[in-house]
């Protein structure tokens, strides 16, 4: 696990990703869960273009060999599952296993990315309606599937990518800016007014059993067949830092937590 720094711009970030490619064998493997790195920028779900635009213009730079993976075409919420299958013809997914599922299970007791939890939860078989802490996804045969396909046609898809790398800007404010430009969406606003998360009081956890939880989070749930455990743990007022405490409580050490027989 390797920390980037964005902040001198894409060809710093670029060269960042090349030596560590160098370093871990002369190729790069980029996977999106969802798929919005396939963005065409106007879609009404969007709300995170840049990130993946950046990333793609820093790994075209490179010029390393790179294969981009779509994980779960729509679990993130921002693309049409449907929009992105279309942008997909003619590609035949990867099917991973349980066993791979299973591999990852400690990081996501730790790290509860949700587009990652419902991947790993399709893959396990899950299906159905998903209440996550912003919307409501669908699991459906298609979310196990891995997708790859080569770096250029997945710029192609994106227009702030291209940008990126026709422009190359010196910084990453200037890198959003494109990406403002171009969707009309803020590329780093929303992460430098994120009002921290503090942890909850031990107690907090301490205090719930087992049966009061599940009721109060069958109240939240929409009426769908799973959540989330990040979901799980805004509703009752932690944070995702007490999610490991949380699935103790519990009793659950599966993705997703399910609400129906």
């Amino acid at each position: 696990m390797l920390l980037l720094d964005p902040d001198r711009g894409l060809s710093s970030l670029s060269r960042q990703i090349g030596a560590m490619a160098e370093a871990a064998g002369g190729r790069i493997r980029i996977v999106d869960i969802g798929g919005d790195i396939l963005t065409h920028g106007d879609e009404p779900g969007l709300c995170s273009p840049f990130g993946d635009a950046l990333t793609l213009a820093a790994c075209h730079l490179t010029g390393v060999p790179t294969t981009v993976h779509i994980a779960g075409p729509g679990l993130d919420g921002e693309i049409d599952e449907q929009l992105l299958l279309e942008r997909l013809a003619g590609r035949r997914p990867l099917l991973p296993d349980r066993e791979a599922a299973t591999a990852a299970a400690r990081a996501l007791a730790w790290h509860p990315s949700e587009a990652s939890a419902l991947w790993a939860a399709a893959i396990h078989g899950a299906r159905g309606t998903v209440r996550t802490a912003r919307t409501v996804i669908h699991l459906t045969d298609t979310s196990p599937g891995l997708y790859p396909l080569p770096l250029q046609e997945a710029i192609a898809h994106n227009p702030v990518a291209r940008a990126l790398v026709a422009e190359d800007p010196a910084t990453l404010d200037a890198a959003a800016d494109v990406s403002h430009r171009l969707t009309g969406i803020p590329g780093l606003e929303s992460e430098r007014t994120r009002t921290p998360q503090q942890a909850s009081p031990a107690r907090g956890i301490a205090l719930l059993d087992r049966d009061t939880a599940m009721k109060a989070l069958h109240e939240t749930a929409d009426g769908t067949d799973h959540i989330t455990l990040r979901h799980a743990a805004r509703s009752l007022g932690l944070t995702w830092t007490d999610i490991p405490a949380l699935r103790a409580v519990l009793t659950t050490d599966t993705p997703l937590l399910r609400l129906t027989p």
